[in-house]
């Protein structure tokens, strides 16, 4: 058998069996496209090597790469088109240096305020009030990008202040309710004029009316963080991104909860929900400290030290 067969029959078999596998499919595809159509069983640990440590390749995406190709070899292993998997067998370690960046409630009024002048090119494919509202609704909803720029106009209610978002990251759907000011931000957003009302119509379009690609949007906001001036500069060399949106709101959220003396132990479950995760560790993973984060469980402790429990309101 052929790489280039093998690699297409294994994506049409995940894909049937009702997986996306949209990233592992690309890195097959690139495996292929790089080796060649050559055949399966006579790829070598030194072909594999040469496609692990690529260009640009960090340690994420080596362990990425790693993962996706032994699971594929062990699969032909298995139906005996291969004797042996070819994939290096040590695997180096991923350091954790990795860490959102939480948005300062100053830095998001930077990068709303920059949205005019960041817009104003003809080559960009949105105008800069769909940007702006794109970036409101990520931070007031905590949505995915993905989620977002597949909403159809049919699926926002504004009768009763629920969205439904449909085939999510883990294959499901569910309601997002809006607070006020989102509520108010998409109807402001949907009277305008030049907005598509359709039902089927996409709710963040492009200046064409065709939907929104997800790496126009990242192109943009790299392009809106510089005219922002957000810039990281501790030891990490992540950016900031437009997903720490979705961080920024959680952190935001637990926040305010200790500000308001509520019960966060029994409200995580439902920014979880909120979220669409299954679980709960995954919400954990988006709870990043902040200063402000720190202060406020610290006096929610003292409290809780000198005899004041705390208000479950």
């Amino acid at each position: 058998m052929k790489l280039a067969r093998a690699v297409d029959v294994y994506i049409e078999r995940k894909q049937s069996a009702g997986c996306k596998y949209t990233s592992p499919g690309r890195i097959l595809l690139s495996f292929s496209r790089q080796l060649g159509n050559v055949a399966l069983a006579s790829i070598v640990p030194a072909q594999v090597s040469a496609f692990l440590n690529g260009p640009r390749t960090g340690v994420p995406t080596w362990r990425c790469k790693h993962g996706t190709l032994r699971v594929f070899f062990e699969y032909w292993a298995l139906r005996g088109r291969v004797k042996t998997s070819p994939l290096p067998p040590n695997v180096p370690k991923c350091p954790s240096i990795f860490v959102p960046h939480i948005y300062s409630h100053a830095e998001l009024h930077r990068l709303l305020d920059a949205t005019a002048i960041s817009q104003r090119g003809r080559s960009c494919v949105m105008d800069a009030r769909t940007f702006r509202t794109l970036l409101l609704f990520l931070y007031g909803t905590g949505m995915r990008l993905g989620e977002a720029v597949k909403l159809k106009c049919g699926e926002v209610d504004l009768n009763t202040g629920v969205i439904t978002v449909r085939d999510t990251k883990f294959y499901k759907s569910r309601l997002v309710p809006l607070g006020r000011d989102v509520h108010e931000l998409l109807r402001q957003y949907l009277l305008s004029p030049r907005r598509r009302r359709q039902r089927g119509a996409n709710l963040f379009s492009a200046k064409n009316g065709e939907p929104i690609k997800i790496d126009n949007v990242e192109h943009c906001f790299k392009r809106l963080r510089r005219h922002a001036g957000i810039v990281r500069r501790d030891v990490t060399s992540y950016q900031p991104r437009i997903h720490d949106l979705r961080h920024t709101f959680a952190v935001h959220r637990l926040t305010a909860w200790y500000k308001q003396g509520a019960d966060v132990q029994r409200l995580l479950p439902a920014l979880s929900t909120y979220l669409g995760h299954v679980e709960l560790k995954s919400t954990q993973r988006y709870l990043t400290m902040t200063p402000e984060l720190l202060r406020q469980a610290n006096i929610r402790f003292e409290s809780y030290v000198r005899g004041g429990g705390h208000d479950d309101r």
